[in-house]
């Protein structure tokens, strides 16, 4: 009873002070649940101005973070973004989630919360390809042009050093690197590794693939880990997750056949889809076989292979 009556003085105080210095405290307690235990003091939660949807341009940037996955909610449909409802990149928000919040796993439906997981990290996969595919076109005319000083300098990007591939190898090489990841398949993976953005890893280190790493001190330790040495890797934001997960299918041994099978010349635009290319992403788990069947459902449950087309 103590703890309950400590708890309630403490409210009690945080409310006067609120009433006493006015509604720009109200910045400050959002982060708490306070105003969610005490409907009355609503009209202190912050507003979020949001563009009309013509209006939206690369200069009409919205960042967002929010520890309310309703709050997150409302602001999709203010700016129309759901993922089903993407046919081209005019169509979609130029938006960017910086982390997830912490009560996703309440929203119900499951396919509500599904909708709200795919539909935020949608802007994110589309804008780490992009910048991947403008890293290829360089790649491209360096290779039309035999610039070696170009094909360097996006070879640095990816950690490859090209004095350690033969000088005939090396276009074919860069070529199956640089290149992007089927948009359908980075949102099944996304989704299956952070169990729909629910996971302790993806909550509190913004994991949304389950990279390991093996510097503690970058990484969330596992409870009953086999390798004890092991941490899944944490980020900053949810885009330097997507951002070092492409770099790794892209670069790591272990996702060569995956690269081989996607390979294509600079002149080809079509790109293999994701549904296909998840039949070579059996080394991303120990369930192997298993895991490639969950990706396929997981794309063709929830209609992701009709992304692959905005890229």
């Amino acid at each position: 009873m103590k703890k309950k009556n400590s708890s309630f003085r403490l409210d009690l105080i945080l409310i006067f002070v609120v009433i006493l210095l006015g509604p720009a405290t109200g910045l400050l307690i959002s982060k708490t649940n306070i105003l969610d235990k005490y409907k009355f003091l609503n009209f202190l939660r912050p507003e979020v101005n949001v563009f009309e949807k013509g209006y939206f341009s690369k200069k009409h940037e919205i960042v967002f973070s929010s520890t309310k996955a309703l709050d997150l909610e409302v602001l999709l449909n203010q700016i129309k973004l759901s993922y089903l409802e993407i046919n081209s990149l005019e169509d979609l928000a130029n938006f960017r989630l910086l982390t997830l919040p912490k009560d996703l796993s309440s929203i119900e439906p499951v396919s509500r919360r599904k909708n709200i997981f795919l539909s935020s990290i949608l802007p994110l996969v589309v804008e780490a390809n992009l910048n991947i595919l403008e890293d290829r076109k360089k790649l491209c005319k360096a290779i039309k042009v035999n610039n070696y000083q170009l094909k360097d300098e996006i070879a640095k990007k990816y950690f490859i050093d090209l004095s350690k591939i033969e000088e005939i190898s090396i276009d074919t090489t860069l070529k199956r690197i640089v290149d992007i990841v089927p948009v359908s398949l980075v949102m099944a993976q996304a989704a299956v590794e952070s169990g729909w953005g629910t996971s302790r890893f993806a909550l509190e280190g913004n994991a949304l693939f389950g990279q390991w790493t093996w510097d503690k001190s970058k990484g969330i330790e596992p409870q009953n880990a086999s390798d004890t040495k092991a941490a899944v890797r944490k980020f900053e934001t949810l885009n330097d997750s997507i951002v070092a997960y492409m770099i790794n299918l892209n670069t790591h041994k272990a996702y060569s056949s995956m690269r081989s099978k996607r390979k294509r010349d600079c002149d080809q635009n079509n790109l293999i889809s994701g549904y296909e290319l998840a039949n070579w992403m059996g080394n991303y788990a120990i369930t192997r076989d298993e895991y490639i069947k969950t990706l396929r459902l997981v794309i063709k449950k929830n209609k992701l292979d009709l992304l692959d087309s905005l890229i």
